[in-house]
């Protein structure tokens, strides 16, 4: 567990401002904030209002690579996994293998953990996740195609998932 203070960044992306909570030394994602979302953590004010400084560089160009289909592995190296737990991680290493572009359905997601029946476990797990962009729930949608929940909104949620058809009909080209 890093105690350093926290401190927060932002990273402009032509989805919105996104708003990261980090520690330094060493280097640590605490969360991702989409536009419009508030930190969970008690002390909240301190942290946002530091937010209008750019985010670290190494934080800026992860995000802004998986925002445009950079397809990489996830970076553990430098996410907090405090509070999340196996099972909870094993969903979002299958939410992160959804191709960029792509939809998986919280179904799919159970059956890929080896939980067939686990689907609001699913949608609870990607309710709680810190990293949204990183770990793309909004990729995940009900198995009746309906967008299902998004913690910031189904607007964004809808517009994340068409930015990223575009992009990756484009690329077809």
């Amino acid at each position: 567990m890093n105690s350093g203070k926290l401190k927060s960044g932002r990273v402009d992306t032509p989805i919105g401002r996104l708003i990261l909570i980090y520690n330094e030394g060493p280097l640590l994602l605490k969360q991702i904030l989409l536009p419009g979302e508030e930190p969970n953590f008690p002390d909240r004010n301190p942290i946002l209002k530091d937010a209008v400084l750019p985010a670290p560089d190494e934080l800026v160009r992860i995000i802004i690579d998986s925002v445009n289909g950079v397809q990489s592995p996830l970076p553990w190296n430098i996410m907090s996994r405090e509070g999340i737990t196996p099972l909870q991680r094993a969903v979002y290493l299958q939410t992160h293998a959804i191709p960029y572009g792509a939809l998986a359905t919280y179904r799919e997601i159970a059956e890929r953990i080896g939980r067939p029946k686990a689907c609001r476990f699913v949608g609870s797990a990607l309710a709680k996740n810190p990293f949204p962009i990183l770990i793309p729930c909004h990729r995940v949608i009900r198995s009746d195609n309906k967008l299902g929940g998004f913690g910031g909104g189904l607007a964004l949620k809808r517009l994340l998932i068409d930015f990223e058809a575009g992009l990756a009909h484009s690329d077809k080209r």
